[in-house]
């Protein structure tokens, strides 16, 4: 169910970047799809009461026309791939197979009210997170309009309504850990409908900004999105720490959650506040990126297993990101204008959030040594840090813009080059002496030459093998004609 959910994601994220990969993800669907429908075959023939059991057929059936519908969009959507309406089609039809995955995990644990209620709201946030990212696309690109001359002023109220009720959600879902299964469902199931609501909001009045200042939209639903992430991560605690005692481990990861979502919530209130406010909103923007980073950066400092690996070369290749922001938070720092603080404040978010990513799955790839790992995550660490410092510096300039203060940008960003360098290093030294970038253009042609040298070999061995044509009888002449 929740691989058919990601790749719906997959789909909708892929419907506006890249077109021309649909086929192969509708194929893996198709895939998901069956392994699903015979697993929900053996499920509702074992379940009990057959209520249940029924449910759960139906359910799957459902989702099965969901799939066909989806992949029947991105078929449309590759024939026509500049098709706006095509894609809004598709990522409706994402939205509703996401919809229908949570019906088929609730129909297979109805047992477990307060558990798969958890689970269901988990994979509907998820949605929104991928529904946001698409929107930031959208944003990026200028093409996020306003409806009907709307101003922000007509969503503010409403947005800030929405998320104090979705922080009385939170209290609701932190105390029904301890509770009842009906109440931890409760609270769950209105948890995940006010963030669906609060992210419809948010969306809207950032669409109210116009598409002719991208980077304050973009700050808008980024502050939003964070709230969401944390959403999904206190809802994973609470599941974990459902029924178990005060002291136990778990109880102590879910006050964490719930501190990072008042965090995140009060964060985006603050946003709300300034994005109008010209003078501020470059600041506000600067101080949601530093709580992101430093959030990103205790995921990344934990002892957690990333779920894929990835190559050195990637690794190496996401440091670009950090120099390029590197140097536009030095530009921001000089110049101290708003609108360049609300560009680095969206670069630095996506450039260390990329670089902790490649840095912690090349680390832990399978043929990497103890010692290379714990030097490649120090340095990973020791980047993050240092840019952080050079972000807060950025940060007391524009509130004191001193020439002394300007004078020291460039001792912090030479810390950051430091700490990018020592990384790079990191990453050569996890490749070995028999490692090869498949992506080299020398590689590349090498392989093409072998691979030519080898027909050539295997065409020559063929000639050799053939035999001259035999040539027709023909008479003696020599012989008498008696």
């Amino acid at each position: 169910s929740k691989a058919v959910a990601v790749t719906a994601q997959e789909m909708m994220t892929k419907s506006v970047t890249n077109p021309e990969e649909l086929g192969g993800l509708a194929s893996q669907m198709t895939n998901d799809y069956g392994h699903l429908a015979l697993q929900g075959r053996l499920a509702a023939a074992t379940a009990e009461p057959e209520e249940i059991g029924f449910q759960i057929k139906t359910r799957v059936q459902e989702l099965g026309h969901g799939c066909i519908f989806l992949v029947q969009k991105a078929g449309a959507l590759q024939i026509c791939p500049t098709d706006s309406y095509t894609k809004r089609e598709l990522i409706e039809c994402a939205r509703a197979v996401t919809e229908k995955v949570s019906l088929v995990l609730s129909a297979l644990q109805a047992g477990n009210k307060g558990t798969q209620a958890c689970i269901t709201a988990a994979t509907a946030v998820s949605g929104i997170i991928a529904d946001l990212d698409t929107t930031i696309m959208f944003a990026t690109a200028g093409t996020l309009n306003a409806e009907n001359n709307e101003s922000f002023a007509d969503h503010r109220e409403n947005i800030l309504k929405t998320a104090k009720a979705l922080v009385e959600d939170t209290k609701l879902l932190v105390s029904g850990a301890a509770s009842s299964q009906d109440k931890l469902a409760q609270a769950a199931q209105s948890s995940a409908n006010t963030i669906t609501q609060l992210a419809e909001v948010v969306k809207l009045g950032a669409a109210s900004l116009g598409s002719d200042d991208p980077e304050t939209q973009v700050v808008l639903i980024n502050a939003i999105k964070d709230v969401a992430k944390a959403l999904s991560d206190l809802i994973g605690a609470t599941k974990g720490a459902a029924s178990k005692p005060a002291d136990d481990p778990s109880m102590y990861q879910l006050k964490g959650a719930a501190k990072v979502m008042v965090t995140n919530v009060t964060s985006l209130l603050k946003t709300v506040k300034a994005v109008e406010d010209e003078a501020t909103r470059g600041t506000r923007a600067l101080e949601a990126t530093i709580e992101y980073i430093k959030q990103e950066l205790t995921v990344f400092q934990s002892r957690e297993v990333p779920e894929k690996t990835s190559s050195p070369e990637e690794s190496i290749r996401m440091t670009k990101g950090i120099t390029m922001a590197t140097a536009k938070a030095v530009a921001a720092g000089n110049s101290c204008r708003q609108e360049d603080v609300i560009a680095t404040a969206n670069l630095s978010r996506k450039a260390v959030a990329d670089m902790l990513t490649a840095c912690k799955q090349a680390s832990y790839h399978p043929d990497v040594s103890e010692e290379v790992r714990e030097r490649a995550l120090r340095f990973g660490t020791e980047c993050t840090l240092g840019y952080l410092e050079l972000l807060e510096h950025v940060l007391l300039i524009l509130q004191k813009p001193t020439a002394e203060l300007k004078h020291q940008l460039a001792s912090l960003s030479k810390r950051v080059a430091g700490a990018v360098t020592e990384l790079i290093q990191s990453a050569e030294a996890m490749k070995g002496t028999e490692w090869v970038d498949p992506e080299d253009p020398t590689v590349i042609a090498e392989t093409e030459l072998l691979g030519a040298a080898a027909s050539i070999e295997a065409a020559a061995k063929k000639l050799e093998q053939l035999k001259p044509r035999a040539k027709p009888k023909q008479a003696d002449e020599t012989l008498d004609f008696e």
